[in-house]
């Protein structure tokens, strides 16, 4: 485990204002005693201060430190936890090693992958992840795969003959298949080659921004055709609405009103992708780049507001989900319902 320093996992950051009166409150604190899930959070503490020299740092032992504090406040019951993309499956074993003896609950935490780039051409690899503790694996990732196509690619060429094995495999073993960073013609293959419901992890409608990290309707209602759930995400750059400088809380619940509003509030929920940490600082110390937006010039946020780590976004959800006038029925759903019915059909 890394000596550097972490970032707090607790008031790192000043609480989100939310306008609620004490009926309000008090509708929030019942519905977090329900079911509250997230579908994909990176819930580990990033190296404070954070620059190329500390992320290389803390990259090179392959471990992390999950936020314990924070994700013991954060009322979450389930959390995806995510490892990064890239490293091969000795490297994934020795992080999921690493992790679970760190997991002691609540939440449960479930071990999931952004990609299957590490498993090369052979579908084998597969059970290696499952017997390591995976349990949701992303097919692809920007760049693509031997499986499939990656929604950075200019041409997706569509969900391979080992990618449908791979769905095969996925299914097999109860682990979920996951679109998150897949292509647009690669996610429908995808789900139509499923025989269970799939998910996007995390990610947003391309209707109310047109990045191609965002999806299109027609994968949005592929998915929630397999009986599947949407995650929207938080990343900061990613969920942010046409014609709106700020992304916010507001922002991305935008999102979730676009796609329950599309698909139907049962195939809706939340998966931050949110780190105890930096997140904003995390792509300059590691050398990445958000995925450009076509015709549009907006600066990287800080931070998002709201929902900037795994503590806050599921109380900041639920109450502007109140204050919007939700019903109690559907935020159920949103906050965990949805996801919880996903899980329980796949393994």
């Amino acid at each position: 485990m890394t000596d550097l320093p972490l970032a707090a996992d607790l008031g790192r950051l000043p609480a989100y204002p939310l306008d609620l009166d004490d009926a309000g409150r008090d509708r929030v604190d019942r519905l977090l005693d329900g079911t509250v899930i997230s579908l994909h959070d990176h819930p580990v503490r990033l190296p404070d201060p954070l620059d190329a020299d500390t992320w290389a740092a803390h990259a090179a032992t392959g471990t992390d430190r999950l936020g314990t504090a924070g994700l013991r406040v954060s009322r979450l019951d389930v959390i995806l936890a995510s490892a990064l993309s890239g490293g091969d499956l000795d490297a994934l074993v020795r992080w999921a090693d690493g992790l679970r003896p760190q997991v002691y609950g609540p939440p449960s935490v479930l071990l999931a992958l952004e990609d299957l780039g590490a498993i090369g051409t052979e579908v084998g690899g597969i059970d290696t992840l499952h017997a390591a503790g995976f349990r949701a694996a992303g097919l692809t990732y920007n760049t693509g795969n031997p499986l499939g196509g990656g929604l950075g690619q200019a041409t997706d060429p569509g969900l391979s003959a080992l990618g449908r094995a791979a769905v095969r495999r996925l299914e097999e073993l109860g682990m979920v298949v996951d679109l998150a960073h897949v292509g647009d013609r690669t996610s429908l293959d995808a789900a139509a080659a499923a025989s269970k419901p799939v998910m996007i992890s995390h990610a947003g409608a391309r209707a109310l921004w047109p990045s191609p990290r965002m999806k299109p309707d027609d994968v949005l209602r592929a998915v929630a055709a397999t009986g599947g759930v949407i995650g929207v995400e938080a990343a900061p750059g990613s969920t942010r609405v046409d014609g709106r400088a700020a992304h916010d809380l507001d922002a991305v619940m935008a999102h979730v009103e676009y796609v329950a509003g599309l698909v139907g509030v049962d195939h809706v929920g939340l998966g931050p992708d949110t780190f105890f940490g930096d997140h904003a600082g995390l792509y300059a110390a590691a050398g990445w780049s958000p995925m450009p937006v076509p015709g549009r010039d907006a600066p990287l946020p800080p931070y998002v507001a709201g929902m900037e780590n795994p503590a806050e976004a599921p109380y900041n959800a639920a109450a502007w989900l109140v204050a919007r006038g939700w019903s109690d029925a559907d935020i159920a759903k949103v906050l965990g319902g949805n996801a919880a019915r996903l899980l329980g059909a796949v393994q």
